[in-house]
């Protein structure tokens, strides 16, 4: 199976946002990247695919803009900042960044999720998507959840999964065969060459 995992277009917010969980609209403009992954994906899908999203409107906007049928899965939403969710990146004191910064995998002073809280419910997802007998499986997500599931199936660090540039709109592309996974492409989101 091929496992393609899309983030989301940018969301309508304001420059320096801490957001995760917070549910956002995007621009107007958006269909235009929309319309470019559903070129990007068109020439590589072959066979049966199966298409799910976050639930939060900025990704599952694309998701049924690419298929219709598309299925919202609650695990896919992305990680949950807690306090810091709608704050300022440079509001929050720097003391609780450190701290956060220092123990990424299970750290959560901002009183929402750690990664490993993620990886944890990403983990029961993909037990789930094991079992799908299709050819494809296109994702869209968020760039955490992407980040995290990447560092899962690659058996990559966790607290290291930060290093990942998940750019908005790009694809990530895996090979899975049982329990063999190879990464076929890291979306950094200057991917688009239509």
């Amino acid at each position: 199976m091929k496992l393609f995992l899309i983030r989301h277009p940018k969301p309508d917010v304001v420059p320096g946002m801490c957001y995760g969980k917070t549910d956002l609209s995007l621009p107007e403009s958006w269909q235009e990247k929309a319309n470019d992954v559903s070129l990007w994906l068109g020439v590589r899908l072959e066979g049966e695919t199966v298409y799910q999203h976050s639930p939060l409107q900025r990704a599952s906007l694309l998701g049924r803009y690419l298929n219709p049928n598309s299925i919202s899965e609650n695990e896919l939403v992305e990680l949950d900042f807690g306090e810091w969710e709608g704050v300022f990146w440079k509001d929050i004191p720097r003391a609780e960044i450190e701290d956060w910064s220092n123990n990424l995998q299970f750290g959560a002073p901002h009183k929402g999720e750690s990664l490993d809280n993620v990886r944890q419910r990403l983990s029961h997802w993909w037990e789930r998507q094991k079992l799908i007998k299709a050819d494809n499986l296109v994702v869209v997500a968020h760039s955490g959840v992407i980040k995290v599931l990447v560092s899962m199936l690659c058996n990559w660090s966790l607290s290291e999964s930060y290093r990942i540039d998940v750019g908005f709109c790009s694809v990530t592309e895996l090979s899975v065969q049982g329990d063999y996974i190879t990464l076929k492409r890291l979306g950094a989101g200057d991917w688009v060459a239509i």
